[in-house]
């Protein structure tokens, strides 16, 4: 007869792995990785990123920003961290699948690798207390910590998880020829978002300056991190004159408190709830252990603090840092778990940790719910953080949509567009979808005409834009300064008269009715000129071009 022999730890792996997916970018992508429009999308920042993306498949390259990114500008340069764009573009080329897929795919597929990368390191310091560590990153699919995915904060995510990828190959510092593996994931993290970089040199400091300390430090260590910088600077050099000729100059550090991230769902400290009692545990417990020098301990603390430097000028940096919490504190968790079932659990093994572990599992899945004191609903068991569990389509619909990517691929390049009223468009980096210089409607100047019901030539409409970092231009490899035509009144926001424009757009549903019938109130002044024709219309849009632009396109009246 013969005997199976079940590994508990790693059949617990397979099954947390297979949850993990399930409940995580699962439920987020609707357990589908092909969709018929940007899925998921929930703020401009998403839009953005996913538009440079596509910008840069069209181009072939990142030397530039396309014109309708930077409110039609040439020759503008790419000054964003370039590592996800082309990452995006690669995935798609590969896959076949569109970019808007794509990018956001391999956000989410690098910060599940990145759990599983935590696993092993913490392995390395407690194999049960890796185990117990498990669990808790499942919670950067919960809210409101996924905000990092749903509003766009894509560079952060991936560059974090690639920073992870870096504290696992400083605990391998001692394999043959480290110092490459150090020097290209450094260069990783800088080419995704570069602040992360800061993060990681923090932790190198202290990692090696408690080495130092300790008497610890070989001078293998010392020889591999030189040549690892060696190799960061090669990689990243190109990049870094034009971070420091935009980003450093736009963005300069400077001290304030910001206790609060304004305008976002932050995540707080506190929102651990009751998971907060095993994290200060194994908090507590892991000092004394520091003296070992493991990286899980050193990166956990690390971490933990660059979570809070939003109080010492870091600001939205040190809040994106907590998009990972869940992961980089994990063995605070695993080790208060351990340290607090080990009243109970004389000799942990893995089946003891692997069952612990799946509790917490069902816990976090929000499985388990307890009935509300004198009423007959139930609710998820309180003060416990659980994932997501409903997917969500966003912002964007498949008719926007439609319009958008007719606008790309029927228009003409040099074509000005001006969008009305849209219900989404406050969003405004997903009308750059439409790949053509584009301006909108302000929609307080909307409003106010419409409750004057009034019909105008001229509304006031802004240029939108991407001016993170500044607008710049190269005028040598080295220097980098403003686009002289950045700051000209046509590029800004102020009145400007809508016969000078191409195309038109306008929604025609609104969750106001009133805001879409006023947008086909204008349509229809404009149609009664036999130079302007409607050229595309769906359920939701309609869009009609401008052939005599300049001429007298509409009759200012009363309504």
């Amino acid at each position: 007869m013969v005997k199976i022999k079940i590994d508990a730890e790693k059949a617990f792996l397979a099954l947390f792995f297979a949850v993990f997916l399930f409940f995580g970018p699962g439920i987020l992508f609707d357990h589908r990785v092909s969709h018929d429009f940007p899925y998921a999308y929930f703020a401009s920042d998403s839009f953005q990123h996913q538009v440079r993306a596509e910008a840069i498949k069209d181009a072939g390259d990142f030397r530039y920003e396309a014109a309708y990114i930077s409110k039609g500008l040439e020759d503008v340069v790419g000054r964003y961290p370039p590592a996800i764009y082309h990452i995006a573009v690669i995935l798609s080329y590969a896959s076949g699948i569109e970019v808007y897929d794509s990018i956001y795919f391999a956000v989410v597929f690098f910060a599940v690798i990145s759990a599983f990368v935590m696993y092993i390191i913490i392995r390395d310091f407690n194999k049960a207390i890796a185990v117990l560590s498990l669990p808790l990153s499942l919670l950067i699919f919960s809210s409101p910590i996924s905000t990092g995915f749903l509003w766009g904060h894509w560079p952060s995510i991936l560059s974090q998880s690639f920073l992870v990828l870096l504290f696992w190959s400083i605990m391998r510092i001692d394999i043959k020829k480290s110092y490459m593996l150090i020097g290209l994931l450094l260069s990783a993290v800088a080419l995704t978002h570069t602040s992360e970089a800061i993060f990681g040199i923090l932790f190198l400091a202290l990692f090696f300056g408690v080495k130092l300390f300790a008497k610890k430090l070989a001078r293998d260590d010392i020889k591999s991190m030189a040549l690892a910088f060696i190799i960061f600077s090669v990689i990243s050099f190109y990049y870094m004159v034009i971070f420091f000729g935009t980003w450093a100059k736009a963005q300069p550090y400077s001290f304030a408190i910001e206790p609060v991230w304004e305008g976002n769902p932050g995540f707080y400290i506190a929102g651990f709830g009751l998971l907060l009692i095993p994290i200060i545990f194994g908090l507590i417990f892991s000092l004394p252990k520091l003296k070992n020098l493991h990286v899980s301990l050193i990166l956990a603390l690390v971490m933990l603090a660059a979570g809070f430097l939003n109080y010492a000028g870091f600001q939205l940096r040190s809040f994106q840092i907590r998009f990972f919490w869940p992961i980089y504190l994990s063995v605070f968790f695993g080790l208060g778990i351990y340290i607090l079932f080990g009243f109970i659990v004389k000799k942990w093994n893995s089946a003891y940790a692997a069952s612990v572990s799946a509790v917490m599992l069902i816990l976090f899945l929000g499985i388990i719910s307890l009935p509300q004191i004198a009423q007959t609903d139930v609710q998820a068991i309180p003060s416990i953080p659980q994932l997501n569990q409903e997917s969500k389509q966003g912002i964007m619909n498949p008719f926007n949509w439609e319009s958008l990517d007719w606008l790309s691929k029927n228009t003409e390049k040099e074509s000005d567009i001006y969008f009305f009223y849209g219900d989404i468009y406050s969003q405004d980096a997903l009308l750059r979808n439409s790949k053509r210089t584009h301006y909108q409607v302000d929609p307080e100047d909307f409003i106010k005409a419409l409750q004057e019901r009034k019909i105008k030539k001229e509304y006031m409409t802004e240029t939108p834009g991407d001016t993170g970092g500044s607008i710049s231009i190269r005028e040598s490899f080295f220097k980098l300064k403003e686009h002289p035509d950045a700051s000209l009144p046509e590029f800004g926001f102020g009145p400007k008269n809508i016969c000078n424009f191409d195309y038109y757009v306008f929604d025609k549903v609104s969750r106001e009715e009133v805001l879409a019938q006023y947008n086909m109130l204008i349509a229809q002044e404009l149609l009664k000129k036999g130079y302007i024709k409607p050229v595309f219309e769906n359920q939701a849009v309609v869009i009609l071009k401008n052939n005599d632009v300049g001429a007298d396109c509409i009759e200012e009246r009363s309504f």
